[in-house]
């Protein structure tokens, strides 16, 4: 039961995809964020920080998906998504009362974790509901086996 098994297409396909997910907002708008905040305006560095820290947090849970730790990843991937949401909520309430246009939009740049996060749930409850299934069809099977007689077993002695 404990033994990882291969990845279904599906699978694989939803961590290709959270992977992009990553490098676009995780990693590019991310990074670009932090160097602006840390080198060009300082008096916003928290910001920086709170964008670094979610964005290590966001890489632990996309490796961890990758070694097909789907239970345990849900916990960073949650975690990071909150921490990395928070100057992202900080930054658009900001644009919107200034009425500053950015290309692309901070929406654009930063949302897309939102899929990140959707696509970790779902290969959590893919695995739970594997795990499931699995000690189901054992119960199952346990439960179907054909058992000696009493009568049989008592002739032999």
């Amino acid at each position: 039961m404990f033994k990882r098994q291969k990845d279904a297409a599906v699978q694989t396909f939803a961590k290709v995809l959270m992977s992009l997910i990553y490098l676009w907002s995780g990693f590019f708008w991310s990074g670009v964020t932090i160097y602006n905040y840390y080198k060009l305006s300082p008096e916003y560095s928290y910001l920086s920080t709170k964008f670094l820290i979610g964005s290590l947090i966001l890489a632990l849970a996309l490796i961890l998906c990758w070694l097909r730790f789907y239970i345990i990843q849900i916990i960073p991937s949650i975690a990071g998504f909150l921490v990395f949401l928070s100057p992202v909520r900080e930054m658009i309430e900001h644009v919107s009362d200034s009425g500053v246009y950015f290309t692309p939009t901070f929406e654009v740049r930063y949302l897309p974790i939102i899929g990140f996060v959707i696509l970790s749930f779902a290969l959590f409850v893919g695995r739970i509901w594997m795990i499931a299934a699995k000690r189901a069809a054992e119960r199952e099977e346990f439960n179907n086996r054909p058992s000696e007689s009493v009568l049989e077993k008592h002739h032999e002695n």
